[in-house]
């Protein structure tokens, strides 16, 4: 009788960490009050924890000040993918260096070196995402998509349609993730993106431009410039256009 209430009591603990752990749907804030001022590199975490897929997910926001520099080796066990908010960031990527205007993105493969550095004289803020799929990583496949990798803002075609347009950054596999899915929608005013749905596939929302009201489940909440959408699988959601100007904003899809 004893053991059998332990063993309850240790699959109750359990069950209570798993759902601390795991990432709400909700509209996150990028949280770092930072007019230019500092002179130090400053940092905030927008989320963190367990997805459906991932091991670990977390998304930080950074501001970099004039003459300053983020650098980092990504893990073994880890990828990251970086969107530059504001600023012109000049990257290293390995042995690739490249000028990244907003919008602009980086991919870095587990093991890779990325160095970014603000040499202008205004803020430079990026967001930061680093993701593990646990034990499920696939290094070969990375690397036959094309390994670590660079996408400049100004080489994706703007194609338009009836609610705005469509930018679409890449679609491939890497080291991580069997599928990954970036594009950017411009969704004109008094627009919705689609009819509520679900879909498999979890998502994030990430507000460049404009005003928005999110359907998450049966919850409505506002997204604004900087905010930061966590929509779990099969999850219910819309993002209406509820400004006077062109929302734009990333989504990205993974699994």
């Amino acid at each position: 009788m004893k053991f059998r209430f332990t063993l309850y009591l240790i699959l109750i603990i359990g069950l209570l960490q798993a759902q601390k752990n795991s990432l709400q749907s909700k509209v996150y804030q990028w949280d770092i009050n930072n007019n230019g001022s500092s002179t130090k590199v400053q940092k905030t975490t927008i989320f963190g924890g367990k997805g459906g897929v991932l091991a670990s997910h977390t998304m930080i926001g950074i501001s970099i000040p004039a003459g300053k520099k983020w650098e980092v080796k990504v893990k073994s066990q880890q990828e990251k993918f970086y969107i530059i908010k504001t600023g012109i960031a000049d990257i290293e990527l390995n042995d690739q260096k490249s000028q990244l205007n907003r919008g602009s993105v980086v991919c870095v493969l587990p093991g890779d070196k990325i160095q970014i550095k603000n040499n202008s004289t205004n803020l430079l803020q990026i967001y930061e995402m680093s993701y593990s799929a646990g034990e499920k990583i696939n290094i070969e496949r990375g690397v036959k998509a094309g390994g670590s990798f660079i996408t400049l803002w100004d080489n994706i075609k703007f194609k338009p349609h009836e609610r705005g347009g469509v930018r679409q950054f890449f679609d491939r596999p890497t080291a991580m993730l069997n599928r990954f899915d970036i594009h950017v929608t411009q969704l004109n005013v008094g627009f919705k993106s689609h009819e509520p749905h679900t879909h498999v596939n979890e998502e994030i929302i990430l507000m460049l431009d404009g005003n928005a009201e999110m359907q998450i489940g049966t919850d409505h909440q506002k997204a604004n410039p900087g905010d930061v959408v966590l929509l779990g699988s099969n999850i219910l959601h819309n993002l209406t256009n509820v400004g006077n100007t062109a929302c734009l904003y990333f989504a990205i899809q993974w699994n």
